[in-house]
């Protein structure tokens, strides 16, 4: 009977808690419905979208270093 009562405490300490305090989007670790692996999922697709990025920055500067110092094949 005394683990019910403490389950039910507990539930409503954790509500009362949740009213006061804000908790960022960015909270992952113990939310309802948000696992670390969400985390670590978002983490690696951003990391891929950055190298995207970067492999294009250095195609078009590449791309624009040729055109500007006139391309001259040896």
């Amino acid at each position: 009977m005394l683990e019910h009562v403490m389950k039910v405490v507990e539930k409503i300490l954790e509500h009362r808690m949740r009213q006061q305090i804000e908790i960022g989007d960015m909270q992952f670790g113990f939310m309802k419905d948000k696992r670390a692996t969400n985390a670590t999922f978002m983490a690696r697709e951003m990391q891929d979208n950055f190298r995207v990025k970067v492999r294009c920055s250095f195609v078009v500067l590449w791309i624009w270093r040729k055109l500007l110092t006139g391309y001259q094949e040896k």
